[in-house]
């Protein structure tokens, strides 16, 4: 390789890269039983109306990744406890929006 040509690959290299940086945010957080304060594995948490979403670990813990700024709705859902909704919930570029919930139990019919 020409070592001409150097400058102009690393010039395209980082000028492309930060093309795409910058334009998501993530919302992440950590899932807790109501009356014991438990974490919860295994709970589905959603963005209502897109194709987003994601599941706790062990530790209750949840990562939502490239998530377009905006205002969302998010929904917690895991059975034997009650759904939880949370409205107005602000997603920023380059931002981390931290959203936790508290799930009570309910009886199945």
């Amino acid at each position: 390789m020409n070592k001409k040509f150097l400058p102009l690959i690393l010039f395209l290299v980082f000028t492309c890269s930060s093309l795409y940086a910058g334009v998501t945010g993530k919302i992440a957080g950590v899932v807790t039983d109501k009356t014991t304060g438990e974490p919860l594995p295994g709970v589905n948490i959603i963005i209502d109306g897109t194709t987003m979403g994601a599941s706790t670990d062990e530790s209750g813990y949840y990562v939502i990744l490239n998530v377009p700024p905006g205002t969302y709705t998010l929904k917690a859902m895991y059975v034997g406890y009650t759904n939880v909704i949370v409205e107005e919930v602000k997603v920023s570029v380059d931002l981390t929006t931290r959203m936790n919930f508290e799930m009570g139990q309910t009886t199945l019919e």
